[in-house]
């Protein structure tokens, strides 16, 4: 795991009841593999559904009820699935992520897709011998993505709370969004509220890391009081935050209140430096995120979400 910061930590000290959020899952169907053997697809389908059952933020479609949407597409149509029309039935059923795969000779390869929009959201190509990392990478994929999208969709517009969240360079100059930050820069967050109040703030990583920015060990209380900046890290921690590889997006998002409330689960995170969340619990803490937002009424909460790409 890269965490983009070089440092020794101590735990973070948040809770939540751990079952909360925990049974919440993606409904997902395994369409039929494009090969010259149809043996051949049903094995890979097959192994590919045993590696998938395991991970618990994923709910398969039962092979019958796949078969049943097969038919129903094909029945106006002759030859291979059409694949805008599964998506757009899978859709009307309630299928949020379809799998389409191939077979050619000893090489498979495997998508995802998001029924809502149609975009991939992982992919992988493997030998016919190592379905069970084509699982693996397939997952990861789908998971990182959902989490971004349960925080993408977090937004809270208060009429008395102001939050200001920005990025600055180590010589204090404002970052330009779209400009995006470089690999090796080396940064500041800094943000500011009208009121006093509890601030958390958490980074989705290009990788799907998901990282507690703050509270962090040099902060641990994350109260903050009205109209003053902080600065992550603060000008006496004696650390540099530094922009590392992969390249893509970053998306960061802050949570404001002006009481205490308990976002995370510290039994779902780990590592030493700025907590990351444990890899497949990254939809469910994320959900979880979303969960105790509709507790709040909304003028007891605001959001500032910065999305910046990261490039070399």
């Amino acid at each position: 795991m890269k965490t983009r910061v070089i440092l020794l930590c101590v735990s973070l000290l948040v809770t939540i009841a751990h079952n909360t959020y925990s049974q919440e899952s993606i409904t997902t169907g395994i369409m039929p593999f494009a090969a010259t053997n149809k043996n051949q697809s049903e094995m890979a389908i097959s192994q590919l559904t045993k590696v998938l059952q395991q991970y618990r933020f994923l709910q398969l479609v039962e092979r019958s009820q796949m078969k049943s949407l097969v038919d129903e597409i094909q029945l106006s149509m002759t030859g291979l699935v059409n694949e805008q029309s599964a998506l757009q039935q899978g859709k009307f059923l309630g299928i949020k992520i379809l799998i389409f795969g191939a077979i050619d000779k000893n090489t498979v390869s495997a998508r995802a897709v998001y029924t809502e929009t149609g975009r991939v959201i992982a992919s992988s190509v493997s030998s016919v011998q190592e379905i069970e990392r084509m699982g693996i990478d397939l997952a990861s994929g789908i998971e990182s993505f959902m989490a971004r999208e349960n925080l993408k969709r977090m937004r809270n517009d208060s009429p008395n709370i102001e939050v200001q969240f920005w990025i600055e360079t180590k010589d204090g100059k404002k970052v330009n969004i779209n400009e995006g930050l470089k690999i090796g820069q080396s940064v500041k967050f800094k943000f500011k509220a009208n009121k006093s109040g509890y601030v958390t703030i958490v980074d989705v990583q290009p990788s799907g890391e998901v990282v507690v920015l703050f509270p962090n060990q040099f902060n641990q209380n994350n109260n903050v009081s009205a109209n003053t900046v902080y600065s992550i890290p603060a000008d006496e921690d004696g650390f540099e935050l530094t922009i590392t590889e992969p390249m893509g997006q970053d998306t960061l998002i802050l949570f404001f209140t002006e009481k205490k409330v308990d976002w995370l689960d510290v039994t779902k995170l780990h590592g030493e430096g700025f907590k990351t969340v444990n890899s497949e619990e990254r939809f469910a803490v994320t959900r979880g995120f979303a969960v105790t937002a509709t507790q709040l009424k909304n003028t007891q909460w605001e959001s500032v979400v910065i999305n910046v790409n990261v490039t070399k």
